[in-house]
């Protein structure tokens, strides 16, 4: 593909069961590994559906693996069209793994976009950093891990209960920030979520360790409808 140049809440038995949320969004040559002393925001993308509102929507990625970018799948559901932005440019994405359940997405763009980071986990108290973007710059903020936890929420349809796989983390974030992922110690831990409606600098996460196992899918997969 061609490389655009651009400038760019009751916890019961270990189960969080999540009610006053509010969604975050809506509003070549192969990768280079980032090492540890490299900033994470070199790996940060922002991620452009169009096709389900009247303004395209808007939420953040990173590039994790080999021309591979983890975001969540609420932002990239039902677009008929995805753009992803990095440190070196713009190009199309496709989706090549797509779970409504987990809200999870991989997308494969051009390799050459960001330098990659790895996939790990995290703990309480782990100290991080997260890229998101205010009127469309990177900004990178801090978060910190709070807990790991099994959030009971339904999916991104608003169908059913499900157990997500997470972190609650101490962060503020807004709407736009969904899909940005939290890096600790140089490896990538958790995709940002949502954030709660009744506590401040209260956001959830899923674990980025789900995605592991779908970061050599190259087929592109129906991306579901507009949520």
């Amino acid at each position: 593909m061609d490389l655009q140049r651009r400038a760019l809440p009751s916890l019961v038995f270990g189960v969080v069961v999540v009610g006053g949320l509010l969604a975050a969004s809506c509003g070549s040559s192969g990768s280079p590994a980032a090492p540890a002393s490299v900033n994470a925001a070199q790996s940060a993308v922002q991620v452009v559906a169009v096709g389900c509102r009247s303004t395209d929507v808007h939420g953040a990625g990173l590039m994790v693996g080999d021309g591979r970018v983890a975001t969540v799948a609420h932002v990239v559901a039902g677009a008929t069209r995805l753009e992803v932005r990095g440190v070196h440019g713009t190009a199309a994405a496709t989706v090549v793994y797509f779970d409504p359940i987990l809200d999870l997405a991989v997308l494969k763009v051009d390799p050459r976009l960001a330098t990659s980071v790895p996939i790990g986990d995290a703990a309480s108290g782990d100290q991080g950093t997260v890229t998101v973007y205010r009127d469309d710059a990177p900004v990178q903020l801090t978060a910190e891990v709070r807990r790991p936890v099994q959030i009971n929420t339904a999916d991104i349809y608003g169908l059913g209960k499900h157990l997500r796989p997470g972190y609650e983390l101490n962060l503020d974030i807004r709407p736009g920030d969904s899909g940005a992922v939290v890096v600790v110690g140089g490896k990538a831990v958790a995709l940002l979520w949502a954030t709660s409606k009744e506590a401040a600098a209260r956001t959830w996460a899923m674990r980025a360790s789900l995605l592991t196992d779908h970061l050599t899918d190259s087929a592109p997969v129906d991306n579901g409808h507009c949520t």
